[in-house]
């Protein structure tokens, strides 16, 4: 009976962010006749790309149990490297390997830092965030970089690569997830860390893979948008980590960690890039799309606090 209660539970609370999805969709619909064209479609599929391949890695790291604050400064710090070894004339494919190598080397500093000093995560990258920042400005000398090769620039060009890369980076963080051992298991450290590492498995060691993915998919987001802008500079990416992390949370992957999924994420980024060019036809200034993503993280975080707490009582 309690099997069963539970079963239905999880199944209600993975089709909650995609019901809505539709309500919201729905409304805007009905609302705007603007909305309802094939450019709008294609608006939200455009900002769905790059806030969707960065907010893969948050999923990975909040079902873990941790919290990275640091992506979008790491972000602007690939961007900038990027840029400054293309206007150094390096190679697009070198640009494109070392700028991932610098995500994933960052990404694996905060693991390090977390797991070898006990810092909470959320300090942690606090901290980094503002470091990778600080980097950002020194590599980048506070100057706009543009005009990059054009076989760079194809990588962000019209929809079909941007969105290929997008899909591949879902199918892969999803077989990670879900036919790994090590994704298996991070399901089971955000459940319990404790319980975890006394059932044997290397909690330190897979916490720095987790942070790794999230810095190697972060470089990766930067790429694309680099790519398409044909430009970066030292302030790239400012509040981005809080746009991937809000996405995050409103597919339903649990801020408490064990609870997500790379499916949840796709569903939580339509859902914000929905909102906010829904709004943006009703003529809602940003300033109000911005409450009302706020509201929506809100209002999703309070929906798994109480299922949680029905779980904790069955």
């Amino acid at each position: 009976m309690n099997k069963n209660r539970e079963t239905r539970s999880r199944v209600l609370q993975s089709i909650q962010p995609l019901l809505g999805l539709v309500i919201i969709y729905l409304i805007f619909v009905v609302a705007s006749a603007s909305f309802r064209t094939f450019d709008t479609a294609k608006t939200i599929l455009t900002q769905a790309v790059i806030l969707g391949t960065l907010a893969a890695g948050p999923t990975v790291v909040l079902i873990s149990g941790g919290l990275d604050l640091s992506i979008g400064s790491l972000f602007c710090l690939v961007g900038v490297c990027a840029g400054r070894l293309l206007i150094a004339d390096v190679p697009v494919v070198w640009v494109v390997l070392i700028s991932l190598a610098v995500g994933a080397a960052c990404g694996a500093f905060n693991g390090v830092i977390i797991v070898g000093t006990g810092i909470p995560a959320f300090i942690a990258t606090l901290g980094m965030m503002k470091s990778f920042r600080g980097l950002a400005e020194i590599v980048g000398m506070n100057q706009d970089m543009s005009r990059f090769p054009e076989a760079f620039q194809m990588i962000g060009k019209g929809y079909l690569i941007p969105i290929s890369i997008m899909a591949v980076t879902f199918l892969l963080v999803y077989v990670f997830l879900s036919r790994t051992k090590i994704g298996f298991n991070c399901y089971a450290i955000g459940g319990s860390n404790e319980v975890s590492r006394l059932a044997g498995v290397p909690v330190k060691k897979y916490y720095v893979i987790y942070y790794t993915i999230g810095g190697l998919v972060a470089a990766i987001s930067a790429i694309i948008l680099v790519a398409r802008l044909n430009f970066t500079n030292s302030a790239f990416g400012v509040g981005m980590e809080l746009n991937a992390i809000a996405a995050v949370i409103i597919g339903g992957t649990s801020l408490s960690g064990g609870v997500g999924g790379i499916g949840r994420t796709v569903i939580g980024v339509l859902i914000v890039t929905t909102l906010n060019a829904g709004l943006s036809h009703l003529g809602v200034s940003s300033s109000w799309q911005q409450i009302s993503i706020g509201i929506v993280i809100i209002l999703a975080v309070w929906l798994d606090v109480i299922q949680r707490r029905r779980e904790a009582k069955a």
